[in-house]
């Protein structure tokens, strides 16, 4: 390939990530272009002056020094139009007053999320951002801030940058116990079977005061009736973008599940009459857990509605007793909220 040619398929592909995410600063471009390029920013910026000289984007000043964003221009609509990919052009992204550009006012929300998504994928995730999937999903009662993709599991993505209100955050806290319950609405064709959660870890409110967004966060979920395993990404800053990134499993424990399981524990668990293996059983009102050592499985537990004598759930958690009693009790903990609503 002539250099020509590779300045044109660096356009077309530079072109397309601007599609897809609304606008781009020249940083988070760089990374998208070249995610494992020690020069990454350097080429960046190369790119964008050569695609702002050429036409194809228009440069908009982001306020608080935060850079410039780059939205496509009707050249590059055009170009995108020869591959077939049917783009229209961000002149109309925020508003202009005079010779001032405003953006949207989710303009720091959308900049860390798309921090996030490029340094995800520089991680080796294929990513899917908030403007894409709107575009593409049409109305949705719940639009993640992103999609990530890598083999089996696909993340929700949830980008905490603000203090968010009480309503706000039990939307955020239902979004992730769905999709750790496998509830979640499809979108894009994905089923997300995992909630992500990307917070800055040295976010401060405007007092100047520690936002520790993981904590609330994780007292939101933990008001709801599920036991929700969650990806935590903290993130620090550089400059007005996302700098390191580090990945933590955990998994919250409902204060609703934690309730029941002390009642049961305070009723007494007993040895499951004729079974062979080590087993218990408790009941916690019309609802009994039944415990048991599967060779094969480990631990499993089924839930049995003590009014028809069916069994609701079950499931297995491994080698640990009292994980199956926690599973057990969230289970019902979520069938009995769901016998009240």
């Amino acid at each position: 390939m002539n250099t020509l040619e590779q300045r044109h398929q660096n356009a077309l592909k530079a072109l397309r990530w601007v599609h897809q995410f609304g606008w781009l600063r020249a940083t988070e471009l760089g990374t998208l272009m070249w995610p494992q390029h020690t020069s990454q920013q350097v080429l960046g910026s190369r790119l964008a002056k050569s695609l702002i000289e050429r036409q194809l984007v228009i440069e908009r000043r982001l306020p608080e020094g935060a850079g410039r964003a780059l939205v496509l221009a009707a050249a590059g609509v055009r170009l995108l139009a020869e591959i077939d990919i049917d783009a229209v052009s961000g002149k109309d992204i925020g508003k202009e007053l005079g010779e001032h550009w405003i953006p949207a006012f989710t303009w720091r929300h959308d900049l860390a999320a798309h921090g996030v998504l490029a340094a995800l994928y520089r991680n080796g995730y294929e990513v899917f951002p908030e403007h894409q999937i709107r575009r593409e999903s049409g109305r949705l009662v719940k639009v993640p801030d992103g999609l990530v993709k890598k083999g089996s599991a696909v993340f929700w993505l949830e980008v905490e940058t603000a203090r968010k209100t009480g309503p706000e955050m039990r939307k955020l806290a239902e979004a992730v116990c769905a999709v750790a319950d496998r509830t979640a609405h499809d979108v894009m064709g994905l089923k997300s079977n995992a909630p992500m959660v990307a917070y800055y870890a040295d976010a401060t409110d405007e007092r100047g005061h520690l936002l520790d967004h993981r904590a609330r966060v994780t007292r939101a979920v933990q008001t709801a009736a599920t036991k929700p395993t969650v990806m935590w990404a903290a993130c620090l800053r550089r400059g007005a973008g996302i700098g390191k990134m580090k990945f933590e499993m955990e998994v919250l424990t409902s204060d609703e599940a934690l309730r029941v399981l002390r009642v049961m524990n305070v009723g007494g668990w007993r040895p499951i009459d004729d079974y062979e293996v080590e087993s218990s059983w408790a009941n916690y009102g019309n609802w009994r857990a039944e415990l048991w050592d599967d060779d094969v499985h480990g631990w499993s537990w089924t839930v049995i509605d003590g009014r028809t004598n069916l069994e609701k759930a079950s499931g297995n958690t491994g080698h640990s007793l009292s994980d199956a009693k926690l599973a057990a009790a969230g289970c019902i903990a979520g069938l009995s909220q769901k016998v009240t609503a």
